[in-house]
């Protein structure tokens, strides 16, 4: 019986996805990940222990270009700050945010052709309050390499993972 993926994806996994789609808003100066079947690895570090994560997803299109608008428009009303350079094979992203109470302020470091490889680098703060007025905050480090499978993605739908478990979930 397989159990939903979604206990495999920990919220910085979340923002992980997000913040790359997020990247890709402007296909003039970024680019996007090409359709088909992605080995994603990601290694999340909160100042404890790290973690690591493996998944194939399947990236459709379609699937991308929505996702980068409706990522866009999110933190285009979320952030004060959301700054885009490229330089040297390298695109880097400051952002300073809030959302919902916390605040987050990342710089997110993009590198490969997105089409065979990519290596995404998050190291962010994030700081609130928290249930009884404590204030919280967290420092992360997510890394993430990709590596394009093929066009091909066998029994998985535009926007579905499988994690290394063989659980599934729903990305989009």
């Amino acid at each position: 019986m397989r159990r939903p993926f979604a206990l495999l994806v920990t919220p910085a996994a979340s923002v992980l996805m997000v913040t790359i789609s997020l990247a890709y808003a402007d296909s003039t100066t970024l680019p996007q990940r090409k359709a088909g079947l992605w080995e994603l690895n990601t290694t999340m570090d909160e100042g404890g222990s790290s973690r690591d994560q493996s998944m194939k997803i399947c990236i459709d299109g379609d699937m991308e270009k929505n996702t980068v608008q409706a990522s866009l428009e999110d933190h285009r009303k979320a952030c004060t700050t959301y700054d885009i350079k490229v330089a040297d094979g390298t695109t880097t992203v400051d952002a300073d945010c809030l959302f919902s109470t916390r605040k987050v302020i990342s710089q997110t470091k993009m590198s490969g052709d997105f089409q065979k490889t990519f290596e995404v680098k998050i190291e962010s703060t994030t700081s609130g309050v928290e249930g009884n007025a404590q204030t919280i905050v967290v420092k992360r480090v997510i890394t993430q390499n990709g590596k394009y499978l093929g066009e091909s993605c066998g029994d998985l739908k535009g926007g579905e993972a499988e994690g290394s478990d063989g659980t599934r979930m729903l990305v989009q």
